[in-house]
C-alpha cells in the first residue's frame, strides 16, 4: 500500500512512519507490515494464523511476535486494548482494525536516480537521500519499562498455556510447541538446562532495584527458589553434570567472584576472583561434562585481550588456554561441547566484530568458523557435539544461527527469527531456551539554561533500533546520531526538536557510527567498518560522497575534531594497544599522543588541553595539547561509559554514579569543582554518549529504555 490515513494518522509505509499533530513515530518494519496488513481489511477479523502467513511467510514464527507487533501499535498510537479505537482483540480468534482507513491521492515526483558520485576507495557513496520527515517524533510520555506493559500481554498469553509454531509447506514434518516460560515482571535471561532437561537456572532482574539474582524453576511448574543475595549482580549459571550444583558469576560489595551452590540453596562457595567484568551478560561460564573444570573468560585491561581460562575444581588452578591476537578484545563466551572433546567460543576483534571459533577442549590449535565481520552475541552446542548454535546479527536483526564446527555456511533457524539472545539446547529431551529482549532507544534531550525545567528528559527521536551517540552541531541547530533503523548502522541528522529527519550514510558494508560535527559546522567525522578494520571519514553535513583518511590493518574510531577543524583526534590499536591519534586535515601521517592508553579524546576550546578517557578504566585524564604527562582530573565517566561527557567553554559535562542514582554533572573549570546538575531515573546504555550544544543550553543524551526480556521454551527442537 501507498501513503493512506488511518482516523487521524498517517501512515507511510516505505518510510515505518506515523505522522499525527506534528508528531512523527517510526516504527519496525514487522511492525508496519503487521499494520498494513489490518488496513487492507478494515473491519474485517484476521485470524492469528493468517497475519502471521503474511507477515512471516516461511518462517515458523509464535503468537509471541505478533502479540508483540500489535502491543507496539497500541503503545505507540495510544489505543487503549479494553476500549480500542483503532485495533480490537477478538477473543480466540485474531484482531479487526475499527478505524476508518482513507486512501491519498498522491501527486507524481520526478527523483533524479543519478546523482553525482565520487566514491573514494573501499566506500560506497550514499543512496540520494530519503525523503525528508517534516514532523518531530515520539514527545509524548512513556512509561519507565516495556515490562509493566508486555507483562499484562504475556501473563495473559501464558495463562493460555503454549503456542503452536505454524509449520512451512516445505517442512511437514516439524511440529515446533513453543512456550513461554518466563513472564514475569523485570527482566529474565541467561537460562541453563538442569542435566535431566526438566528444570532451569536463569536470571530476574528486579524491577525494583536493578539487582540480578539466580533463580531455579521446573519446567511445567510456576514455583521458583532463590539461590543468591538480594545485594548482588549474577550472571552466567551453570549446571554441574550430576545436578546438584551450580556456579555463577556474582558482583557485590565484596568484589567480583565465580561461586559454586547447592541447586536446592544454601550458602555458596568462592572458587576463583576474575581480575574483571569480561562480558558476563553474553554467557561465560561452562561446566565440563566430567565435573572435573569450568572454563571462562578473564582479562587485565583492555591491553591485554581477554583469554578463556581454565580451573580445575579440584586444585582451584587456572591456566589461560587461548591466546587472541594483541589489541583485540579477546575470548569469550566459551562452552564445551557435550562430548567434552571441543570447545566452542567468540573471538572478538573488537566490541562490534565476534566469530565463532573451535579448538580441543585439552588446549590447542584454534579454528575460525564463521568469517562473517558481525556481532555474535552468545552460542551453544547442539547434542550431536558436531553443530553449533549462536545469536548473530549477520541478517538484520539478532536471530538464531546453526554452523558445522568444522566450518560452512551458517543457516538461520525457523524459530527464534527477531531479536533471540542467549540459545541453550537439550539434546536428549528435544528442548531449546532463548531469551527473547527488546528495548525503545532514544536520543533525549535534557534543558540546562536557568529558568528551565533543568534535569527533565525528554525524547526527541527514538525508534527500536538503537538509536545512540549524539553529537550537536555547534549552533545547536541540528545533530547527528547513529541508528539501525534503515536495517544496518548508519548516520543520521535531525533538527534539535527531531524534526527533519534524514539518513546521511548509506556505506553498503560494515558498521558506520560515532559521528562528531566539525566547527564550523559543514562537515561530519565518523568511522564506519567497510571491509577488515575500522577507519575515519568525512562526509558533507549537507549529504554527499565519503572521504577516507586513514587506512591501515588496525581499527580506527571514535573520531573528535580539535577546537580550530584543522585536526582529528580518534582511538587506534595501530601502536599495539588502544591509543588517542590525531590527524592532521592538511594531510600526512597520523600522530601518536598517549602513550599509557586512550580512547575518546576532546580538545578544550582554547586549544591548549587535550581531556582523553580510556576503554578499560574509569576517570578522565588531561595532557597539554603540545604534549607531556597526562594526569587524572575525575574519577569519572565510569569504565563502559567512556563516551558519556563534553567539553565545553564552562567545563566538562558528565556522567557520574552517585551513591543512589547516576547523574548529570559539570566540571567547572573556573573553579576545578563538580557542580550537579540533573539526577537520572535510570542507568544509560554502555559505550557512548552525551553532547551539548555550544550556547551550553540542552544536552543531549542517549537512553534505553522499557526494556524486556523473557525466556521463551522450544519443545520438539530437532
Amino acid at each position: 500500500m501507498t501513503h493512506f490515513s488511518i482516523d487521524e494518522w498517517l501512515v507511510e509505509p516505505e518510510l515505518n512512519a506515523l505522522t499525527r499533530a506534528g508528531e512523527t513515530v517510526h516504527l519496525e518494519p514487522k511492525v508496519m507490515q503487521v499494520l498494513v496488513q489490518l488496513a487492507r481489511h478494515p473491519g474485517k477479523v484476521l485470524s492469528k494464523e493468517e497475519l502471521i502467513a503474511s507477515v512471516w511467510p516461511d518462517t515458523f514464527v509464535s503468537e509471541q511476535a505478533l502479540t508483540r507487533c500489535i502491543s507496539i501499535l497500541r503503545r505507540e498510537m495510544q489505543d487503549d486494548p479494553h476500549t480500542p479505537h483503532y485495533i480490537q482483540t477478538i477473543s480466540k480468534s485474531g484482531y479487526r482494525l475499527v478505524a476508518e482507513v482513507r486512501a491519498i491521492e498522491e501527486s507524481p515526483v520526478v527523483v533524479d536516480a543519478s546523482p553525482a558520485r565520487e566514491t573514494p576507495p573501499t566506500v560506497s557513496a550514499p543512496v540520494a537521500p530519503p525523503p525528508v520527515v517534516a514532523n518531530s517524533p515520539a514527545d509524548r510520555p512513556k512509561g519507565k519499562k516495556l515490562w509493566a506493559v508486555a507483562a499484562v500481554a504475556v501473563l495473559a498469553l501464558a495463562a493460555a498455556g503454549f503456542w503452536v509454531w505454524r509449520e512451512r509447506p516445505e517442512a511437514e514434518n516439524l511440529s515446533f510447541r513453543v512456550v513461554a516460560l518466563t513472564s514475569y515482571a523485570g527482566q529474565q535471561d541467561q537460562a541453563a538446562f538442569a542435566p535431566n532437561g526438566n528444570s532451569i537456572a536463569f536470571v530476574w532482574t528486579s524491577p525494583d532495584n536493578g539487582s540480578r539474582n539466580i533463580y531455579v524453576k521446573q519446567i511445567g511448574n510456576e514455583t521458583t527458589l532463590r539461590l543468591t543475595q538480594a545485594n548482588e549482580s549474577d550472571y552466567s549459571p551453570v549446571w554441574s553434570p550430576d545436578g546438584t550444583q551450580i556456579a555463577y558469576l556474582a558482583a557485590s560489595e565484596k568484589g567480583l567472584g565465580i561461586y559454586v551452590v547447592s541447586s536446592l540453596g544454601g550458602p555458596s562457595k568462592k572458587v576463583y576472583t576474575p581480575q574483571g567484568i569480561i562480558h558476563w551478560e553474553q554467557g561465560a561460564l561452562s561446566w565440563s561434562p566430567d565435573g572435573k573444570a569450568l572454563i571462562f573468560p578473564d582479562g587485565i585491561s583492555i591491553q591485554t585481550p581477554s583469554r578463556i581460562y581454565k580451573e580445575s575444581l579440584d586444585t582451584l588452578q587456572a591456566r589461560a588456554i587461548t591466546t587472541p591476537p594483541a589489541a583485540w578484545d579477546g575470548d569469550i563466551a566459551p562452552v564445551f561441547s557435550p562430548d567434552g572433546k571441543k570447545i566452542a567460543f567468540i573471538r572478538a576483534s573488537d566490541n562490534a566484530v565476534r566469530d565463532v571459533y573451535v579448538m580441543p577442549a585439552e588446549g590447542g590449535a584454534v579454528k575460525q568458523v564463521t568469517h562473517d565481520g558481525h556481532m555474535v552475541d552468545s552460542l551453544s552446542w547442539l547434542g550431536d557435539s558436531s553443530t553449533i548454535l549462536f545469536s548473530s546479527d549477520r541478517g538484520g536483526k539478532f536471530a538464531l544461527w546453526k554452523v558445522p564446527a568444522r566450518g560452512g555456511e551458517p543457516e538461520r533457524l525457523p524459530v527464534g527469527t527477531e531479536d533471540a539472545f542467549q540459545p541453550a539446547v537439550h539434546g536428549a529431551t528435544h528442548r531449546l531456551l532463548y531469551t527473547q529482549s527488546s528495548a525503545t532507544w532514544s536520543i533525549a534531550a535534557m534543558l540546562l539554561r536557568a529558568g528551565a525545567e533543568v534535569g527533565s528528559v525528554k525524547p526527541v527521536v527514538s525508534s527500536t533500533a538503537q538509536d545512540s551517540a549524539p553529537s550537536f552541531a555547534p549552533d545547536g541547530s541540528r545533530f547527528a546520531f547513529q541508528s539501525w533503523r534503515s536495517g544496518t548502522q548508519q548516520l543520521w541528522i535531525a533538527a534539535r526538536d527531531g524534526s527533519g529527519l534524514r539518513q546521511l550514510t548509506s556505506v553498503s558494508n560494515g558498521l558506520t557510527g560515532s559521528p562528531s560535527f566539525s566547527p564550523d559546522g559543514q562537515q561530519v567525522a565518523f568511522d564506519s567498518r567497510v571491509e577488515k578494520y575500522s577507519h575515519i571519514f568525512v562526509v558533507a553535513a549537507a549529504g554527499g560522497a565519503p572521504r577516507q583518511l586513514t587506512t591501515g590493518n588496525a581499527n580506527d574510531i571514535l573520531p573528535r575534531w580539535s577546537a580550530d577543524g584543522r585536526s582529528l583526534y580518534f582511538a587506534s590499536n595501530r601502536s599495539g594497544s588502544w591509543q588517542s591519534w590525531k590527524l592532521a586535515m592538511a594531510g600526512g601521517a597520523p600522530r601518536q599522543i598517549t602513550t599509557q592508553g586512550g580512547f575518546v579524546a576532546n580538545e578544550s576550546p582554547d586549544g591548549r588541553w587535550v581531556y582523553f578517557t580510556k576503554g578499560d578504566a574509569s576517570g578522565l585524564w588531561r595532557m597539554a595539547a603540545a604534549g607531556g604527562a597526562a594526569t587524572k582530573i575525575l574519577d569519572s565517566p565510569r569504565s563502559g561509559y567512556w563516551g558519556y561527557w563534553c567539553v565545553r567553554r564552562r567545563g566538562i559535562y558528565f556522567l557520574e554514579f552517585g551513591a543512589a542514582r547516576p547523574r548529570i554533572a559539570l566540571y567547572e573549570f573556573a573553579t576545578e569543582k563538580i557542580v550537579p546538575v540533573a539526577t537520572l531515573e535510570h542507568m544509560p546504555p554502555l559505550f557512548s554518549g552525551l553532547s551539548v550544544d555550544g550556547n551550553e543550553d540542552t544536552l543531549l543524551l542517549t537512553d534505553e529504555h522499557s526494556v524486556d526480556s523473557h525466556i521463551t521454551l522450544v519443545e520438539n527442537f530437532r
